[in-house]
């Protein structure tokens, strides 16, 4: 081989060598994308005219939850979450905590453990949640209410709750729920509505009332008797619209029971298993209460909440329903002019038909009764 042939042997083995660490040794430097932690924030979906009330339960939480005294805050809510459009396989009643900052300042940020992240197709992804927030339920007693049950996470069903309604407003639990499905890896924002029906119960006195405009007219007890839901089932992940456009909630699985509810004039009799609640001060007759020193009585033409907590309405709060009906006492007192007291009863029609035709949850009904005398 000349020289010059061995110099051109040795310049292409070069180039084959270099050819071949080319595509085997060659690295690409790519930068893995960080997962993102999920992150919450909750507002509550109410209007503060109706929130004023006071509730408990063995399994809630002590009071209204709105948006303005910041209840929520305390209360924490629980999350489901699913990344296949079924069972939760992402979160099972997550506790979601806040965390106020140090500063006083009385802002801070929603928490939990431990931290789960955002799964890369969003598509199939949901989160439902409820508040106020329990441990999971197990083996509670017959006498429980509030949230009594929750969905088992292996029986592969969409979330739901099991609720069981008190039978006293200062033992009813302010169930809220809501449903969210992302659009995007950000933060996951949900927004919480009621999910109890609350009736208003109103008494108007006949504004042509055949009584002496000096006779006062004092309720002593109202009855209303009708088959309410004592428990039912919540769809956390159910919801429709009215035609208002207003957010309901899904119902199922109802038990049923005839009940009457009883609004006492007595706190004394508040105490008993078959009173719901006092009838409010100012049109409630007082028992051994001289008749110059009873309250004012109903107004004539006005209508007047029966039930009151404090100085602010009560509801009577039962869970949604597709029709109920209704029967009405009023058990009432009149004082005349020169001191004379008449206890009497009537049984009085409603404003509306006695059945409503549906019973809504996040929704406040108006019950009025009228007084014709």
């Amino acid at each position: 081989m000349t020289k010059h042939n061995a110099i051109r042997s040795l310049a292409t083995a070069c180039i084959l060598l270099t050819a071949a660490c080319t595509q085997d040794d060659v690295t690409t430097d790519v930068t893995p994308t960080p997962a993102l932690p999920i992150a919450f924030d909750c507002t509550v979906c109410s209007d503060s005219a109706e929130q004023q009330n006071n509730t408990r339960a063995a399994n809630g939480y002590t009071g209204i939850i709105n948006n303005e005294n910041k209840e929520l805050f305390y209360t924490g809510f629980g999350v489901f979450a699913s990344q296949t459009d079924a069972a939760p396989d992402l979160m099972y009643n997550q506790q979601v905590e806040y965390t106020f900052l140090a500063d006083g300042s009385g802002k801070g940020y929603w928490t939990y453990a431990p931290r789960k992240y955002w799964p890369v197709d969003i598509s199939h992804t949901f989160f439902c949640a409820y508040a106020p927030y329990v441990p999971t339920p197990n083996s509670l007693g017959p006498d429980a209410t509030g949230i009594t049950g929750l969905s088992d996470p292996a029986s592969g069903d969409t979330p739901y709750l099991i609720y069981t309604r008190a039978l006293k407003p200062e033992d009813n639990v302010d169930l809220l729920w809501a449903y969210f499905k992302p659009a995007a890896q950000s933060l996951a924002h949900l927004q919480l509505h009621h999910a109890l029906a609350r009736i208003k119960v109103a008494v108007t006195l006949d504004p042509d009332c055949s009584l002496p405009a000096t006779t006062k007219v004092l309720l002593r007890r109202l009855t209303l008797t009708g088959n309410t839901a004592k428990t039912a089932r919540l769809d956390l992940t159910g919801h429709s619209t009215n035609a208002s456009g207003k957010l309901l909630p899904t119902w199922t699985n109802h038990t049923l029971e005839d009940r009457t509810i009883i609004i006492d004039n007595a706190p004394e009799l508040h105490t008993s298993i078959t009173s719901y609640g006092i009838i409010a001060e100012n049109i409630r007759y007082i028992e051994d209460l001289p008749p110059q020193w009873q309250p004012a009585g109903l107004p004539r033409g006005t209508k007047t909440n029966v039930l009151c907590m404090g100085h602010h309405p009560s509801f009577l709060y039962l869970i949604p329903q597709s029709a109920l009906s209704l029967s009405c006492t009023i058990y009432y007192t009149l004082i005349a002019s020169d001191g004379t007291v008449t206890h009497a009863s009537k049984a009085t029609a409603l404003d509306a038909p006695f059945t409503i035709a549906e019973l809504q949850g996040n929704t406040t009904i108006d019950l009025n009764l009228s007084i014709k005398l």
